[in-house]
Formats: C-alpha cells, sequence, structure tokens
C-alpha cells in the first residue's frame, strides 16, 4: 500500500500569493513576519516547504527549526535548531557589529561561548539573533521557519516578540506555524497581527470542490462518485485526511475506514510484526526520532531497524529527515499509533527509551533530557523524570531562560513529595530564578520555605546564609531596604568562610547605599575593601571601590573619581572587563559633572558597546544627554535622548523615565510644550513611588514657566521638586533645580536675608555657580555692594568655564539684576543689555521681553526688537531669506565652520547646518564654495582667504 501524495497545492491560491509577496519583500530588505495559523493537517507545513522553495530558487537561505512535544522544558529549542543549521551549512559571518553579542548567541552555537555571557536579559538574546539573521541574510535576504510553535517555550516566544517588532528594515521574513488552539503561540500572533508587525494566515478547509479538485490531482485520473462523496462526507476539508483516505481506499471505495486512527491501524497492522515493533518503539521517542536509539528498545540489529523505516515509509507512516532523524508523516499518525497501543506496552516501551537515551547521552543536555524526562514519567518512574527536570532548570537558569526554568522546576517539585530531597533541590534553583526575574512575591515564599526547611532540618550554616543572601537580595530588588537589611543581619558572619562573609557585608553596603544609609554604606564598604584586598578577592574589592566612589561623589568629585580609578585599574589587572568597563562608566560620569566634558562619556560608551552592556550604553547616553542639557544645545541632546529612549523600550531597561524627562526639557527648549508634558506624563506612569524622579518632573515644569518667565510660578514648581528630593535623597546629586530655587527662593522674597539650604549636598559646578548668585543677592541686601558685585563676577566666571552653562546662566543674571535694581548694587543694566541679543539669537522671545522689562524698570533705553542684524538686500527678501540666515550667509562668506558660526551667534552646530540647507535650496546654490561666492557677491562680504 503506496502512500497518496496531491503534486499540487489545491485551493491555497491567495495563501501562495502573500508568501512569494512576503519572501520578495525581505529579499529586497522589506522583512517582516507571517503566520500559518490551522488545525492539524490544514496544509501548514506544505506551505512553508513551498515558500522555502521559492527562497531557494532565489538564492536566499532558508532555516527550518520545531518545536517538539515533550521540548517544552528546554529553551529556545526552535531557534537553536535553526540557527545551528544556518551556521553549520555556511561560513561564519564576520560582521563587526555582531562581536559583542557573541556571549549571548553562545546559549545557540557552541563555538562562541564564552565564560560568561554578559546580560543574560531575551531582549539582548533577541536583538542578537536579530543582527545574526541579518548577517546571514546579506544582500539575497533570508527565510526563518520555525514549526510547530504551539509546542514552544516562553522564551522562544519573547525572542520571536522581539524578532517581529524589529524586523520591518532587515531582509528577513520569519515565517511561523501553529495550530489553532488556545496556547501562548497563537495569543502572540494575534497580539502581532493588532499591532500590524505580523501577517496572520488562517487556513480554512477545503471546500466540496477543491476536495474533488484535490483527489483528482493525487490519482491522476477522474475519481469514482462514490469514493468522492466518501471523502466529502468523511475528510472535512483537511488535506491530510484527503491523503489517508486516498491511500486506503483509493483502489476500493467500498472499504473507507472511519477515522484517521483506523487508517493509521490498518497500515501499521499491514506490516511485518518487527517492522511494526520498530515503529511503535518510534512513536514513543516523539513525533521526530533519531533512529540510533531503536537497536537496543528492540533488541535488534541496525539492519533490521533500516528494513523497518524503509516498510514504514512505503505504508505512508514516516519520512526520512536530515542525519538520523526520521519523523512520522503527521503528528495525528503518531498520536494514533500511541492509543492503540495498550497502558503496559506503552509504559514498557517508554522504559526502554529511557534505557536507550540515559545510554548513549548520559550526559541529558538539552533535547535528551526533555525526552528522557518525558520517558521516565511515561514509564512511571517520578522522581528519576523530577530529577531530570530539576537539571533542565538549572541548565535554563545558566541561559537566562527564566520563564522556562520556573515552569519546569514547579513541574518537578509538583511530582514529588514535598519534604524529599529533590523538592528541597527544586526550591534552590527556584528561589534563584524568580530572584533574577523580579518575582519578588513569589522569591520571598519559596527562599522562606528553604530557610525554613534548612533549619529544621539542621543545615549547613553556608547554605542558610547563602538563603538569606538571596532573600536581602529579593526585597533589595522591591526598594524594601529595611526588609533587605534584616535578611543580611540574621546571618552570623562568625558561622560561614571568609568569602561568603565578604559577599554579604558587600550585600548590605549596597543596600543601605540603596536606602540612602550613606555612613552605614561607607562604613560597610571600607570594611569589605580592606578585607578583601588583603584576600585577594579582587572582583568584591573593585564593587566596594565603587559603592565608595558613588557616596564620595554626593560631597568630593575629586576623591570619587581617584576611587573609580583605582577600581579600573584593579579591574582591568584581574581581567575583569564587566567591571573595569563600569568603572570607567562611573568616572565619565563623575567628570561630566564637573566639566561638561563629552570626550569621557564617548569613550566610555563605546567601551561598554563593545562589551555588549546595552544597559550602559543606555545609562551614558542618559549622561549625554543630562550633559547636553546643561550645556543648552537642544538638538544634540534630542539626539541623544532619541538614543536613550529608543534602547530603554526596546531593551526594557530602567532608565526609560529618566529619559523622558530629559526628552521633557528638549522638547520646551525646542518649543514644543504640549510635546514635553506628555513625556512627562509617561514617566510618570513608568515609576510612580519615584520620589526623586518626580522631583525631576517639577524640575522640568519650573523650566517651562522659566522659559516663559513666569518666576511665581516657576518657584511653586521648584518647591515642590524640593519636598520630593528632601523625601527620597538620591546617591547622584547635581539636579540644577537645587541651585535654581536656592536663587529663585531668596530673590522672590525680599525679607530673606540668608539663603535657604539645598536638601542634598551641592558638588558640580553649575549649583555652586547659581549658589554663589545667591550669595551676591543675600550681600546686595546687606549693603555690601562691593562683595556684592565680587560674588556676581565669580558666580558669571564659575558657570563660563570651561564650558559655559548658558542657559541657566542668563536665568541667573536675570534673576540676580532684579534684586541688584531692587537694592541698589551691581550693574543690572550692563548686564541685562550683554544678554538680550543672547536671548533674541535663541528665539527666547519671553525672555528677552523680560529683559527688556529690566532695562525700563532701570531707566535705560531699551534696543529695538529683532533677530539678527545684517542688512538684508531686496534679492535675499525675495528669496525669503529670514535676518538669522542673513547673519549665517555673513559668516559663510567669510568662509567659517559650522562650529565658529555657532559659537558667535550663540546658536548650536546643528542649528547652523539647518540654515546652511535652507540657504542653498533658497539662492540655488549646490555646495557650500558655490554659497561663499554667492555671500561674497550680494552681501559684500570679504571672500574667504
Amino acid at each position: 500500500m503506496s502512500a497518496v501524495r496531491c503534486p499540487t497545492i489545491i485551493g491555497r491560491s491567495a495563501e501562495l500569493s502573500a508568501l512569494q509577496a512576503a519572501v520578495a519583500a525581505a529579499r529586497l530588505g522589506r522583512g517582516g513576519t507571517l503566520a500559518l495559523v490551522g488545525p492539524p493537517g490544514i496544509g501548514k507545513s506544505r506551505l512553508t516547504r513551498q515558500a522555502a522553495a521559492t527562497a531557494q530558487a532565489w538564492d536566499m537561505p532558508v532555516l527550518v527549526g520545531r518545536g517538539v512535544e515533550a521540548g517544552g522544558s528546554t529553551a529556545f529549542r526552535p531557534l537553536g535548531e535553526a540557527l545551528l543549521a544556518g551556521l553549520r551549512r555556511r561560513p561564519e559571518p564576520t560582521d563587526p557589529e555582531l562581536v559583542p553579542f557573541r556571549p549571548a548567541l553562545g546559549r545557540f552555537i557552541p563555538q562562541w561561548r564564552t565564560a560568561t555571557t554578559g546580560d543574560d536579559s531575551l531582549v539582548v538574546l533577541g536583538e542578537a539573533v536579530l543582527r545574526l539573521l541579518a548577517a546571514l541574510a546579506g544582500e539575497h535576504g533570508l527565510v526563518l521557519v520555525l514549526e510547530d510553535l504551539h509546542w514552544a517555550d516562553p522564551e522562544t516566544l519573547a525572542v520571536l516578540e522581539y524578532l517581529a517588532d524589529n524586523l520591518a528594515e532587515e531582509r528577513v521574513l520569519l515565517l511561523v506555524t501553529t495550530r489553532d488552539e488556545h496556547c501562548p503561540a497563537v495569543g502572540l500572533v494575534r497580539a502581532l497581527a493588532e499591532r500590524h508587525t505580523c501577517s496572520e494566515l488562517t487556513l480554512a478547509s477545503l471546500d466540496i470542490s477543491e476536495v474533488d479538485a484535490m483527489a483528482v490531482a493525487c490519482l491522476g485520473a477522474d475519481v469514482p462518485t462514490d469514493l468522492l462523496a466518501v471523502l466529502r462526507r468523511r475528510t472535512g476539508g483537511i488535506p491530510l485526511l484527503v491523503e489517508e483516505l486516498l491511500t486506503a481506499g483509493a483502489n476500493s471505495a467500498a472499504v473507507v475506514p472511519a477515522t484517521v486512527a483506523e487508517l493509521v491501524a490498518g497500515r501499521v497492522n499491514a506490516l511485518h510484526p518487527a517492522h511494526r515493533r520498530c515503529v511503535e518503539a518510534a512513536a514513543v521517542l516523539g513525533a521526530r526520532f533519531d533512529w540510533r536509539l531503536l537497536p537496543s528498545m528492540v533488541q535488534t540489529t541496525d539492519a533490521d531497524v533500516h528494513a523497518a523505516l524503509r516498510a514504514a515509509i512505503r505504508a505512508g507512516l514516516v519520512q526520512a529527515q536530515q542525519g538520523d532523524r526520521f519523523t512520522f508523516h503527521h503528528a495525528l499518525s503518531r498520536d494514533a499509533i500511541l492509543d492503540a497501543l495498550l497502558p503496559p506496552e506503552r509504559v514498557e516501551w517508554a522504559r526502554r527509551g529511557f534505557a536507550a537515551v540515559t545510554a548513549s547521552h548520559p550526559e541529558l543536555d538539552s533535547e535528551w533530557g526533555d525526552l528522557a524526562a518525558d520517558l521516565a514519567l511515561r514509564a512511571g518512574d517520578a522522581e528519576r523524570g523530577a530529577v531530570i527536570l530539576v537539571e533542565a532548570g538549572r541548565r535554563n537558569l545558566a541561559q537566562g531562560a527564566l520563564a522556562s526554568a520556573e515552569t519546569v522546576l514547579r513541574r518537578a517539585a509538583a511530582l514529588v513529595a514535598k519534604d524529599s530531597a529533590v523538592a528541597a533541590d527544586a526550591d534552590e534553583v527556584l528561589s534563584e530564578v524568580l530572584v533574577q526575574a523580579g518575582k519578588t512575591d513569589d522569591a520571598v515564599t519559596v527562599t522562606t520555605r528553604i530557610i525554613r526547611r534548612l533549619r529544621r532540618t539542621a543545615g549547613t550554616h553556608r547554605a542558610l546564609a547563602e538563603a538569606h543572601l538571596r532573600l536581602a537580595r529579593v526585597h533589595a530588588t522591591a526598594g524594601e531596604w529595611t526588609a533587605a537589611a534584616a535578611q543580611i543581619d540574621s546571618v552570623d558572619p562568625h558561622s560561614v568562610d571568609e568569602d561568603l562573609r565578604l559577599q554579604i557585608t558587600l550585600a548590605a553596603a549596597q543596600v543601605a547605599l540603596g536606602g540612602a544609609r550613606f555612613d552605614d554604606a561607607r562604613g560597610l564598604a571600607t570594611n569589605v575593601f580592606g578585607a578583601s584586598e588583603r584576600a585577594g578577592a579582587w572582583e568584591v574589592m573593585c564593587q566596594a571601590l565603587l559603592v565608595l566612589g558613588r557616596i564620595a561623589r554626593r560631597g568630593d568629585l575629586a576623591s570619587s573619581e581617584e576611587l573609580f580609578e583605582r577600581a579600573q585599574a584593579v579591574a582591568e589587572s584581574a581581567g575583569l572587563a564587566v567591571v573595569a568597563a563600569r568603572a570607567l562608566y562611573e568616572i565619565a560620569i563623575s567628570d561630566a559633572q564637573e566639566s561638561l566634558r563629552l570626550d569621557r562619556l564617548d569613550a566610555a560608551r563605546e567601551r561598554a558597546r563593545s562589551l555588549g552592556d546595552i544597559a550602559a550604553v543606555a545609562v551614558l547616553d542618559l549622561q549625554r544627554a543630562a550633559t547636553f542639557a546643561t550645556r543648552w544645545e537642544p538638538e544634540p541632546m534630542m539626539e541623544a535622548v532619541r538614543l536613550c529612549v529608543s534602547a530603554s523600550r526596546r531593551f526594557r531597561l530602567a532608565t526609560l523615565p529618566k529619559a523622558l524627562v530629559f526628552a521633557g526639557v528638549a522638547q520646551i527648549d525646542l518649543g514644543r510644550p504640549a510635546e514635553a508634558e506628555t513625556s512627562l506624563a509617561e514617566a510618570l506612569r513608568l515609576a510612580p513611588e519615584d520620589l526623586h524622579l518626580l522631583g525631576e518632573v517639577w524640575g522640568v515644569r519650573a523650566h517651562a514657566s522659566l522659559t516663559a518667565a513666569d518666576n511665581s510660578r516657576a518657584l511653586e514648581h521648584l518647591r515642590r521638586a524640593m519636598q520630593a528630593y528632601s523625601r527620597q535623597p538620591n546617591e547622584v546629586t547635581g539636579s540644577p533645580w537645587i541651585g535654581l530655587w536656592v536663587l529663585l527662593s531668596l530673590v522672590a522674597d525680599p525679607n530673606l536675608a540668608v539663603p535657604p539650604s539645598p536638601p542634598d549636598p551641592i558638588t558640580n559646578r553649575w549649583n555652586r555657580g547659581l549658589i554663589r548668585f545667591a550669595d551676591a543677592v543675600a550681600l546686595g541686601r546687606t549693603g555690601d555692594a562691593v562683595a556684592a558685585a565680587a560674588a556676581f563676577a565669580e558666580a558669571d566666571s564659575q558657570l563660563r568655564k570651561p564650558v559655559d552653562v548658558l542657559w541657566h546662566r542668563l536665568q541667573a543674571r536675570r534673576l540676580t539684576a532684579a534684586a541688584a535694581i531692587a537694592d541698589g548694587w551691581g550693574d543690572p543694566v550692563k548686564w541685562a543689555s550683554e544678554d538680550l541679543p543672547l536671548l533674541e539669537a535663541r528665539g527666547q522671545q519671553q525672555l528677552a521681553a523680560a529683559v527688556r522689562g529690566l532695562l525700563r524698570r532701570a531707566g535705560a533705553v531699551v534696543p529695538r526688537r529683532g533677530r539678527g542684524n545684517t542688512n538684508m538686500p531686496a534679492t535675499l527678501r525675495a528669496f525669503g531669506v529670514t535676518n538669522r540666515e542673513a547673519d549665517v550667509l555673513v559668516l559663510v562668506g567669510e568662509g567659517r565652520a559650522n562650529r565658529e558660526i555657532a559659537e558667535r551667534l550663540f546658536l548650536s552646530p546643528r542649528t547652523i547646518e539647518k540654515h546652511v540647507e535652507r540657504l542653498l535650496a533658497k539662492t540655488g546654490t549646490r555646495r557650500r564654495t558655490e554659497l561663499v561666492a554667492y555671500a561674497a557677491r550680494i552681501l559684500g562680504a570679504p571672500p574667504a582667504s
């Protein structure tokens, strides 16, 4: 009895067109995701094979992976299969952008594994897979086929979601299949379809005419009427059943089994008994199986197994795959064979299969552990199955596959007695899984259970201490600093060895720092530093130095930098690359708080990027945004914010709320206050309990009010910011809102004799300068005009050098000038006259109007309003050239570079670039040299030498 297979695909013209279009789009650089959804036997696999054939005809590589029924305990099984196959058949990609992601890809690719996998988050892994696929795609494109996702693990689905959201600009088509049953895969497909990052094709049953057409195509001749009637009645339009029924009844319409189970049973029973035993044994191994396990299970020779497989292929039961793998023609066929076995027969085959797997793969890694656990449970050996599942949980934890780890560990614990050793092992691993996953409530429950068990069974002091330390980490993750400290205090440091004692003390220092107990944190970190230095525990020593440096940064930037530099030197000499990079990152942040330099931030960012430390890159982009904000460079600031927000959203990083706050600053400076308030509102929604972030939000609102010269509203916002800061001290000080609050509070209250005390230490240059302006106001009120003027000059110089803190300096001069006019000291007319053109050049009309008001109050002549000082020829005015563009044109004609022009006009280089672009368009010149000549001709500017 030969199997009948349809030579063509019937009734799927729309689906075939969609598949061909998706493959073609990927080849042209417009990647995407397409999902085929439908019941078993509906034709999903046949359509994917057709798509693969189309891709291969266009020289596009096709990578294929599958979910398997017993594979749920091993994370990333379908992806690993596909990527390994992809690299096995082609040279490894040499794309340098892929290098930082190789440690993450080591989960799939053994030759890329390192001692540490770096960042183990699923989004980083998703980006790594995305970049690998892009590298493999090259110029021709690539199709990644992942079948049977209804059996896929949660981590695979998470990575697929990431891929689907980010494939639009890659030459990659992700083609997936899943049954239309209630499962996470279908939920993911529907969610992706709703946000238009996946096209879902739900395959319907064939109609009567299509069933008839398929029968004709299968037989290559007219089909008897009675057979067509059976096909219409029995198949339900399922293509697989059409083929199965034709195989059974192609020559006799009178013999038609009622169900597919009867069809399969008929074919199995027609086999030689020895061949039938091989097929039954294979069914216990799974829908896909390795033939090399069968000889020991059936107790026969390789040759006999080969003969049995040939017979099964002829009967249409199995088909050969690459290598040593075979697969049942359809999952329904395998299920029907299992259902036909008696329970004791299934148990016996499972027992033999378990013995075969453990003998041939005693390490039980990857898929073999999955299969062994499944076989042990089928054989009734729950404890052995649980032991294997616990090991699978450990592997998943090591890979960062936390969801799969939690699933299999809970399953393992449910199989055995609660007081068994296996349950205890499962809890130990599960506790760490939950800590890393941030599931604090569950982690507390499980870890507390471990502690109680250890106390009840007189567990070792070290095991108990490690459990308490883990519980402390749980509470710290949740921001419960008091509870975290209590767990650390519950450990007797004399009951553990020196190594663990150092780790516990370091954790206590970190908890104290998180809880704003800075003196405690300093004392603990100092003790850890000394002990770890003597013991040669270099990583602990470096971590202690970083804690000390972060504390020192609150009041002494020079000392903090020395501590960070020492941590970097020790880490580099000890080969601790990640710790060294973190120290460099802290150095750059400290330096930027004083100098507003960008070179160290950029160097630290590049170092972090090369290590694949994406979270550190995001933090450094955030610090770059803060630096641009302080320098009043809104356009490059917005670009740094964009990078940070993009990475934070893409990788689900904690930097997102603060990045949105800086987005608000940039949007205000760019004249988009409504957008700024939207950004601030989202930041508060993301971190509603972060009081320091709340303070920053009120500070940005004060920034908006000061930009509008609304001092009273700004002061109210600043007061609310200070209230938030005082309730949650922050290890990183330096918010400019603090200095502005001190100055504005003093200026607004003529009865206030001394500046108010700030809620945080003042360590950075801009806050020191702002408070020195406040000192000038206070001295002026005492009648000491000379000292007040000297303080003003000192404050102004402090904010000017080495990089001008321009926005804050101009605000401080405006506020101080108002106080000087009221109290009769200094030269407020000179200050206002100097600042007015700067504000007008920046387009700050409301601030400029406030400065004109100061001049009027002082009785001075108020300059005429206007932007730009160039006398504009009628020709330029006819072209629509603005006064400011004319100013730029004059300087371009003098041969000056954009940065020099920006400094002369107090604009950003990016703004100058835009002005030059507009001038090229308006004047009809094509390049800068032509524009220089044009300027010399029209404006009379001297040509560049």
